[in-house]
């Protein structure tokens, strides 16, 4: 990073998820890999693949896979809220 007032970025592509009545999480019906950013104020850290963080609307998503992100493409995509320390496994469906 170049500038003082520079954060790190990267893109995190997920899924939305709900908790079953067992309370394990599961992705809703028709989900699609959806990009969001680290953003300035994001609390946490990525873990990795499985993790579950929160949108800014406090939605609940899995963390399928990060790409880098160029600090200036930053507003290119929407930023998430905070990572938690819940985890999963990744669907099936989404490994690679």
């Amino acid at each position: 990073m170049g500038k003082s007032n520079q954060y790190p970025t990267e893109i995190l592509y997920g899924v939305m998820v709900s908790e079953g009545k067992s309370g394990d999480y599961q992705v809703k019906d028709g989900q699609k890999l959806h990009p969001w950013r680290i953003g300035k104020h994001t609390k946490g850290k990525v873990v990795g693949p499985g993790q579950i963080f929160l949108t800014e609307q406090n939605q609940k998503v899995v963390l399928i896979k990060t790409a880098p992100l160029a600090f200036k493409n930053r507003h290119d995509y929407q930023p998430m809220g905070r990572f938690t320390s819940e985890m999963m496994v990744v669907p099936a469906d989404f490994q690679e």
